[in-house]
């Protein structure tokens, strides 16, 4: 009986092309069309012609085309068959030897696109609601009991008439304290489970880190054995930004470094400053740091560890959308998000965000 001969990797994914659901282009290595999807075909205009043997600078840019590496990813503009431009998400994937490979393109309208990273960053964010909800429950058994004791000796002590101004001012400001900080708790988990699309405002970065200190410090400290150590400049700009948006980024960090330390617990250090911009806009800049005692992470895998899904947690634990949704809500503010390893041990991750 003969061999049977089994079909390439090239000839299984040519296979499964006419069937994805984004817009799909395969170039060949002269920069022509040898490949399109329906998507593609309607997404040019060119539902009627067809686009085989088209240019592809026709529709991309000829410098995106040109750029060499592994992979890219770009917003840019597509320019369909009559002329018309729509805004665009575009990766490319060359396919074969460099110089002359094919070049796989996917595209994605934006307006799909940010459909797709809004509903990404509300399902991270309602994963770890039920986490900080059962946290700041416990965190709130603290200040009421304060209260409800306070009270119980306030009724004890006005029906043995043993209450005097002092004594009378000494148990309200325990009642005011424990109330504000039971207030604040709350307030904190609203406002980060409040979802809605880009609210910007003038905020202070000090203040963010502080509610998500609010919403993860007292589960890490007493669950995982972690202490939080915080260095926050005083003299930081105010910034205009989305406070809950940037508060997500912030948990994120923290439950990132948290699964990063050893069983038996460890520390993490919070930094806050502000730094020379030196990006030609014009207005100073703010950053945050947040780094762990961990193992840190493979210097090959420092870029891959925000993209979608990608996670190095033991077990499988974790969706791999924490540090995804933190670059996407800082590029959202025009800032930069990036990992690297301490000389000491551990990871360090760092957010440098404009003034506006």
């Amino acid at each position: 009986m003969a061999e049977q001969k089994q079909p390439s990797a090239w000839q299984l994914t040519e296979a499964f092309l006419p069937f994805m659901t984004g817009g799909v282009l395969l170039l060949n290595g002269s920069g022509f069309v040898k490949f399109a999807n329906q998507t593609a075909e309607i997404m040019l205009g060119a539902e009627n012609t067809g686009v085989i043997g088209e240019p592809g600078e026709r529709f991309l840019p000829a410098a995106l085309l040109k750029l060499p590496g592994a992979l890219h990813h770009y917003k840019t503009v597509l320019t369909q068959l009559d002329g018309r431009s729509i805004p665009t998400s575009v990766s490319i994937i060359p396919l074969g030897k460099a110089g002359k490979e094919d070049k796989l393109i996917s595209m994605m309208y934006l307006t799909e696109l940010q459909q797709a990273e809004n509903a990404l960053l509300h399902t991270q964010r309602l994963a770890g609601l039920g986490t900080l909800a059962a946290s700041v429950a416990h965190e709130l058994t603290n200040p009421l009991s304060i209260i409800t004791a306070t009270c119980s000796n306030l009724i004890h002590e006005v029906n043995n008439d043993n209450m005097d101004g002092e004594m009378l001012l000494h148990y309200i400001r325990m009642i005011e304290h424990s109330a504000w900080r039971s207030t604040r708790i709350v307030e904190v988990l609203r406002h980060y489970a409040h979802n809605t699309g880009l609210e910007t405002a003038v905020t202070n970065l000090n203040m963010i880190v502080e509610d998500a200190l609010t919403l993860v410090q007292p589960q890490l400290r007493k669950e995982h054995k972690v202490r939080i150590h915080a260095n926050l400049a005083e003299d930081l700009p105010s910034i205009v930004c989305d406070h809950n948006r940037l508060t997500q980024v912030l948990v994120n960090l923290l439950h990132n470094a948290r699964d990063a330390m050893p069983p038996d617990g460890g520390e993490i250090y919070v930094r806050t400053w502000a730094v020379a911009n030196d990006s030609g806009q014009g207005g100073e800049q703010v950053a945050v740091s947040v780094r762990d005692e961990g193992r840190g992470v493979p210097p090959e895998l420092l870029e891959q560890i925000f993209t979608p899904f990608f996670t190095t947690k033991l077990g499988g634990s974790g969706a791999g959308l924490g540090l995804f949704v933190a670059r996407k809500v800082v590029e959202q503010h025009n800032g930069r998000i990036w990992a690297e390893n301490h000389p000491e041990g551990g990871a360090v991750f760092t957010v440098v965000l404009p003034q506006k």
